[in-house]
């Protein structure tokens, strides 16, 4: 099953989640692994773009996942950005302290 799409934008790339709920642990390791990989060969320069407009949700496990993408990317010198999340998990990365670690994009820009 495909739960993501990954598109090149000028010099990021850009991942969209096509799930709206992101909680099972297997997904979450798979997607890990997908991520991992982009991650690992994203250039300085470069960002990655998780994109979560479809996401109304995920779990912790998820932003485990997001924070190893996170070191991976930065250190390639590359930057990580989240685009697109939904009022409950921008609740979630408050709780969590991390809504000044990763860089959120607007929905328009």
């Amino acid at each position: 099953m495909r739960s993501m799409t990954i598109d090149k934008d000028g010099d990021s790339i850009v991942v969209v989640f096509l799930d709206g709920r992101i909680s099972d642990e297997v997904r979450i390791m798979e997607i890990g692994d997908d991520l991992t990989k982009i991650a690992s060969k994203i250039a300085a320069g470069q960002a990655l773009i998780l994109d979560f407009q479809n996401v109304e949700y995920f779990s912790s496990a998820m932003v485990g996942q997001i924070a190893q993408i996170r070191k991976t990317t930065e250190k390639n010198g590359a930057e990580m950005r989240l685009r697109n999340i939904s009022p409950l998990i921008q609740a979630i990365l408050q709780a969590m302290h991390l809504d000044g670690i990763f860089h959120v994009e607007n929905p328009d820009g």
